[in-house]
């Protein structure tokens, strides 16, 4: 809404959505920027859409914002590169802005495979994410979040632990001298984020405690939240509950951690990543049948996910000995991921005797085709 924070967003689009919305339905309408879609087929949301980023010359930094935040949750990466000019600019809106810009250049980086340029590309969106967390101008709620997610960032490029506890005791500072409590989705946040300090350090109790408290607060604010907040609240606690997943894997709580997963899917029964990790869990325990029912139901509901929910649907039959089941998921994994070999030596092997020959044939040339370009 106007006039209205911009909402935490906790889940970030894959680079590869709009390629892998293209391979899974190639005769579909399927744009590389929000113009792609003809003026007659595009909805009434979809048109005001267009119609703003017609108009961006002459919005306000904070609707730019807006507009970018959309666009970055539909994957239109190129679109915001084309949009938002390089810097970082002067004020919050502005350096969201630079932030999407350097987050769509890492996710177009990665999906070409070129993975030194994605890294470059999301160090300078790191060195934005500090800048917010240190413009003492900008409120207590947002550097307190920025302080929070630079933990994150952190965590995920190399497990830095003093980088980590630098922006942990910023994050407390601001909490420290904010004169009033943050908001119960903020500081769930801030707990998922601080908790993967006890995690490298292997204080797995901590972790614990940190990822429960996490959970509570995002509930309260889904609890909480009205129409305009309860997306960024529901997704909050997506990552909470795929991280207690995780870390109760690793501190061997295995029925705890299951059931963290379950919990993933149950928040929300349409998200394809939900019923993979809840399958590679299930992988890992030797519960293979369980484990091929939960990657079916990804793959069957579509891209980003269905490539790869397609081939680990196919293992599992393999590995049940049902290798006939196994056929048809392999093609289609290798259909949707043009750049992907494993399915087509998992086919290439699979296909005995006269009457498969045609399909091993075609795995043996896809094959060619793909290691020639590799």
């Amino acid at each position: 809404m106007a006039d209205q924070p911009i909402p935490v967003y906790q889940i970030s689009t894959l680079g590869l959505l709009r390629q892998a919305l293209e391979a899974e339905t190639p005769q579909g309408l399927n744009p590389t920027s929000p113009h792609g879609i003809p003026a007659a087929d595009r909805s009434r949301a979809w048109q005001h859409l267009c119609d703003l980023i017609d108009q961006w010359s002459a919005l306000s930094a904070e609707q730019r914002s807006r507009v970018v935040t959309v666009l970055a949750k539909l994957g239109f990466w190129q679109t915001i590169i084309d949009l938002v000019p390089e810097g970082n600019g002067s004020n919050l809106d502005e350096l969201r802005g630079a932030y999407f810009r350097c987050n769509a250049q890492a996710q177009l980086a990665g999906a070409a495979g070129e993975t030194q340029q994605a890294a470059h590309a999301f160090l300078k969106a790191r060195s934005v994410m500090e800048a917010i967390a240190t413009t003492d101008s900008l409120s207590a709620s947002v550097r307190y979040g920025a302080a929070a997610h630079l933990v994150v960032l952190h965590a995920k490029g190399g497990q830095a632990l003093p980088e980590m506890r630098k922006w942990r005791d910023l994050a407390d500072s601001i909490a420290a001298g904010a004169g009033g409590p943050m908001e119960p989705l903020h500081v769930s946040v801030y707990w998922r984020g601080i908790s993967f300090i006890p995690y490298f350090e292997g204080d797995h109790g901590q972790v614990r405690e940190m990822l429960a408290l996490a959970e509570s607060l995002g509930r309260e604010a889904l609890a909480q939240a009205d129409a305009d907040q309860r997306l960024p609240a529901t997704e909050n606690l997506h990552p909470v509950m795929e991280t207690r997943g995780r870390a109760a894997k690793a501190a061997g709580d295995l029925e705890e951690a299951e059931g963290f997963y379950r919990g993933m899917v149950a928040l929300d029964s349409l998200d394809a990543k939900a019923h993979v990790r809840l399958g590679d869990f299930l992988v890992g325990e030797k519960r293979i049948a369980e484990a091929r029912d939960s990657y079916r139901t990804s793959a069957s509901l579509g891209a980003p996910y269905s490539a790869y929910a397609f081939a680990q649907e196919a293992r599992s039959s393999i590995r049940l000995g049902e290798v006939e089941q196994a056929l048809g998921p392999l093609v289609a994994s290798a259909t949707i991921d043009q750049r992907a070999l494993t399915p087509l030596l998992l086919l290439r092997d699979a296909c005995e005797g006269a009457a498969l020959s045609p399909l091993r044939q075609w795995a043996l040339s896809e094959l060619a085709v793909r290691m020639g370009r590799s």
